[in-house]
């Protein structure tokens, strides 16, 4: 009879210690979310990895890890984040929060190979309706020379972020690539409405119309000694009066940018225009840089 009481005594015991350690757990937890919840990521952080430290892996569901995780990303706590977040997939979790925040973490890593699996991951699961994330996509894409990937992507960002100098210009290079000439002109010309001294705008612009003069002159002028008659002539002349004013649309830009960078590389736009123009001394000023 003694023994039978003495044992269950100790079962009231161990019983009560499990209690004990469950509403200890459950405080540790419901104070991560206060703290939370107040702002104090720092304390939340430490909440949460008392709770994780003190409870079988078995019995921590994978939104409590991804919910962990995102608190110790904003304490700071990155791999911490990252070995949550593992946990939390490990777990079959996922969440369209969980995958932006991941693609953060590496972007901060400068990991782009991570970060561009994690966004990549983000779109195919949870849709193509994030701004931010298709903006990343498309500078991730612009920078690993991805252009039809990054011309999906900007189609699918906002017109705010398609209006800023910076992706505008990288809009204006993969269009270059893929060889879209007439949506190029437009992406330089918006550029320039933004910055008027923008270098990849302006030499868009001036190499379009001084290449649109140099060919219409290549072209007639061979046109013309094929076959030498009165008609042929006046075509010419005609021709000739559209050369020079492609090459008067160029010059306002090429002026830009020999003032940024003069020199050898835009010598030879003007020294031929200037040639064409019948001013030989502008012409004989920049043919010596041809020369350096």
């Amino acid at each position: 009879m003694r023994f039978n009481i003495l044992l269950l005594g100790l079962v009231v015991l161990i019983f009560l210690a499990g209690c004990s350690s469950t509403s200890q757990l459950t405080t540790l937890k419901s104070n991560a979310e206060n703290f939370e919840n107040a702002g104090d990521h720092s304390q939340a952080f430490k909440a949460w990895k008392s709770y994780l430290d003190q409870t079988s892996i078995e019995e921590v569901t994978g939104a409590e890890f991804a919910k962990a995780a995102q608190t110790a990303y904003k304490a700071g706590q990155t791999e911490q984040a990252i070995s949550w977040f593992d946990q939390a997939r490990y777990k079959s979790f996922s969440s369209a929060d969980m995958y932006q925040t991941l693609g953060a973490i590496y972007r901060n890593q400068d990991n782009i190979s991570k970060e561009l699996s994690a966004l990549e991951y983000y779109t195919e699961n949870y849709g193509t309706e994030n701004s931010e994330v298709n903006t990343r996509l498309f500078s991730i894409y612009s920078e690993i020379d991805e252009f039809e990937k990054a011309e999906n992507a900007w189609d699918e960002m906002s017109a705010s972020e398609k209006n800023t100098e910076n992706h505008l210009v990288n809009y204006l290079v993969i269009n270059e690539k893929l060889e879209n000439e007439a949506i190029a002109d437009s992406v330089a010309t918006e550029i320039l409405k933004i910055n008027p001294d923008q270098p990849d705008a302006l030499e868009r612009m001036a190499k379009k119309y001084y290449w649109a003069g140099q060919n219409r002159y290549d072209r007639e002028m061979k046109a013309y000694e094929q076959n030498k008659t009165r008609k042929q002539y006046r075509i010419l002349l005609e021709e000739l009066d559209k050369v020079t004013a492609d090459f008067k649309k160029a010059l306002p830009y090429l002026k830009k940018l020999w003032k940024q960078n003069p020199g050898k590389e835009y010598a030879a736009y003007f020294a031929n225009i200037y040639a064409r123009f019948g001013n030989e001394e502008k012409a004989e000023y920049y043919k010596k840089y041809i020369k350096q």
